[in-house]
């Protein structure tokens, strides 16, 4: 079936079976790195939210089979069931006194967010860009949050400047940090730890909850703390938007090579919408500074190389 067939006629059937419960439409949505999903959004005059569910893997569905009939009450279940936001959201966020406890930063690649990026409010991170959010809701299972745009600013008086500021206060309280080694994430029945020479030299460094824990490389003193350990500087690859690995510098591969290594893992195993950057990162406990090193070298003397204080 043609793609632009199936979202019309799910779309149709959706409707037909929700009948004046709600009315629902078609969206095109930007994720991040670029990334459009199509969805339908779901309003009913009791809810001034309109939660979306994808149908990009619902087609994929369709393609290998499953009718339509069934997609489309998985579709109607899945919003009975799971109306996404809670109701209260809508009036809660416009009061930043109800949301501003709740305000965190996260990481995600800046040239390939540009058009995102144009209606948000963010700070330039070497080639990365520091954007915002509200976690708005959370449970054992998932978090949901809900990003920050430039009309929030308006509409809370706030400036860029008094946004950050609580993002900074929020974020390692909300979302401490976690630094593993990568034996116990995986799952290896790993080594001794007081034989560190027989363990892998890779540690996972992310948030408790598992999202967006790349933005733990700007908690302040943590990676200081860390390379104090191997009294070393650090190279970080950056796994995903949600974790990235650490290792001593004088155990890593030359840039050239963790460079080709992170762009193939990219393309091969990270979804589009999860991936952080093709390049890896250096930390410098001299200048305690995160730098992108030159091919070359992993030394932050370089005159291109771009670099950030911690």
């Amino acid at each position: 079936m043609v793609y632009e067939t199936f979202l019309k006629t799910i779309h149709t059937m959706v409707q037909e079976r929700l009948g004046t419960r709600a009315q629902v439409s078609l969206q095109r949505v930007l994720k991040n790195n670029g990334l459009l999903l199509d969805g339908l959004s779901f309003s009913s005059p009791s809810s001034a939210l309109s939660p979306t569910v994808y149908l990009n893997s619902y087609y994929d569905e369709a393609e290998r089979g499953l009718p339509l009939s069934i997609i489309t009450e998985q579709i109607v279940l899945l919003y009975e069931t799971d109306p996404g936001f809670p109701e209260e959201l809508g009036a809660r966020i416009r009061s930043l006194d109800q949301i501003q406890d709740q305000i965190v930063y996260r990481l995600i690649n800046a040239g390939e967010n540009e058009i995102l990026l144009s209606g948000l409010p963010y700070v330039p991170y070497l080639d990365l860009a520091i954007v915002f959010s509200v976690i708005v809701a959370e449970n054992s299972a998932r978090q949901m949050s809900a990003l920050i745009h430039r009309s929030h600013l308006k509409l809370w008086g706030i400036s860029q400047e008094e946004l950050g500021q609580l993002a900074e206060r929020n974020t390692p309280r909300l979302l401490p940090a976690r630094i593993d080694p990568i034996e116990r994430i995986i799952g290896l029945a790993g080594c001794p730890d007081s034989d560190p020479d027989s363990r892998i030299p890779l540690y996972v460094m992310s948030n408790d909850r598992g999202i967006n824990g790349a933005a733990c490389l700007l908690y302040p003193g943590i990676l200081k703390e860390f390379a104090a350990r191997f009294d070393d500087d650090l190279v970080v690859l950056p796994s995903s938007i949600h974790e990235v690995l650490l290792t001593p510098l004088k155990t890593a591969f030359p840039p050239a090579e963790l460079n080709e290594m992170i762009r193939f893992i990219n393309r091969s195993d990270v979804p589009r919408e999860d991936r952080l950057s093709d390049h890896i990162y250096c930390y410098s406990r001299s200048q305690n500074c995160l730098y992108i090193p030159a091919g070359s070298t992993l030394t932050p003397s370089g005159a291109d190389e771009t670099k950030n204080p911690q």
